[in-house]
């Protein structure tokens, strides 16, 4: 059952109220003031719907009682009626000024009262309706611009993560959006070295963040205080708007879009750091390989070349020993020695290549050193 409206009848005289209640009461609820400062206390403690009000009274006038109300916020728009037994238009201008919705002059038809009261009270009505729609579409415009804020954000994040190469980087981004959103946090990040970022290894936020790691849920929730998990990431944040319970619900929704993509993104980072060190394994064994390898092959061309040395000199010691009793002519023997020479000459020319083959082969190693250096620095840039 709809409630009655509230009227209050402000009126130094008894007759007038009884008067006004008689014709109202079967419709409103009403209540009674004798006083200009009477009106004003019961206002102060309950606000009615309506206020009739008389103008001529002992102490505060209608006039001065009406511009009191108009002045606060809560009364501003407070449906007032005069009425009087002045008729004048310099009394009804004044009425007006005062800041009075309508005039009843005395005594007050019964007809003219409740359609003025109820004027007053309809227009008041769907001002009030008004204002609350205003107020609700503000809202809704203002969280819609919010939300509209929040996602964009969320999708900068996502470009941006992308291109993040260290790991320590990805929980500052993250600390950073959540910063963004009116929250703290720290996080611990793993990509097969663990980093801290927002707290120190040694304190109890970084402990409580290395537990979560191992704990059976994802999500934990205590207080204001909420612990979120994926596996190279565990994010601590340290004051959740639980007073806004929309709210609060949208940031969890973005948390878990967030730790998604700072969790793939710390993925990949292990994955290239893995492959990395394999790679470096693999070089390692490589170069050892080439260093035996080049060291054997170094020896073998020292002992070739030590061994056709010898050989080559026996035979020209033992070709100038049988030249004598080969019985040849001067000429024939200065011929063939010469030959002997000439074919010395070139082989010891030849021994020299193996100076230059290690040369070769060092430099080939000088070149892996390289690779191998370079592919440390990018371990420990990543």
């Amino acid at each position: 059952m709809k409630q009655a409206a509230k009227i209050l009848v402000v009126d130094d005289t008894a007759v007038s109220r009884l008067m006004l209640r008689g014709i109202l009461e079967d419709k409103y609820d009403i209540s009674e003031a004798e006083s200009g400062e009477e009106c004003l206390a019961i206002i102060d403690v309950s606000i009615p719907d309506l206020v009739l009000l008389d103008v001529d009274m002992p102490g505060m006038s209608g006039f001065e009682v009406c511009v009191a109300l108009r002045r606060e916020i809560v009364t501003a728009h407070l449906p007032i009626i005069f009425v009087s037994g002045l008729d004048t238009v310099e009394e009804r201008l004044t009425g007006y000024e005062a800041g009075a919705d309508e005039y009843i002059t005395k005594p007050a038809e019964p007809e003219e009262l409740h359609e003025k009261v109820g004027v007053c009270l309809s227009q008041h009505l769907e001002i009030s309706h008004a204002k609350d729609s205003a107020s609700e579409a503000m809202a809704i415009a203002m969280e819609a611009m919010t939300v509209s804020s929040e996602l964009g954000q969320v999708v900068q994040f996502i470009k941006d993560v992308q291109s993040i190469e260290r790991a320590e980087d990805v929980g500052m981004a993250m600390n950073n959006i959540l910063l963004n959103f009116g929250m703290h946090a720290v996080s611990r990040v793993d990509t097969g070295d663990v980093v801290f970022v927002g707290c120190k290894k040694e304190s109890i936020e970084a402990e409580l963040l290395t537990r979560f790691v191992y704990h059976n849920e994802r999500i934990l929730s205590i207080g204001i205080r909420t612990i979120i998990r994926d596996p190279h990431i565990v994010l601590l944040i340290k004051d959740m708007p639980l007073d806004d319970e929309k709210r609060c619900g949208r940031l969890r929704d973005h948390l878990a879009v967030l730790m998604d993509i700072a969790n793939v993104q710390l993925a990949n980072l292990a994955a290239r750091a893995k492959m990395l060190e394999q790679r470096q394994e693999i070089f390692t064994q490589v170069i050892s390989m080439t260093e035996k390898q080049i060291q054997q092959t170094s020896e073998r061309l020292i002992t070739h070349e030590e061994s056709s040395q010898g050989v080559m000199r026996g035979m020209l010691t033992e070709l100038e020993g049988m030249l004598f009793g080969l019985g040849l002519e001067e000429d024939q023997e200065k011929q063939l020695i010469a030959l002997a020479d000439e074919t010395s000459t070139k082989l010891e020319a030849s021994q020299g290549q193996g100076e230059l083959v290690n040369k070769e082969l060092g430099a080939i190693l000088e070149c892996l050193y390289k690779f191998f250096n370079t592919l440390n620095e990018s371990r420990e840039q990543s």
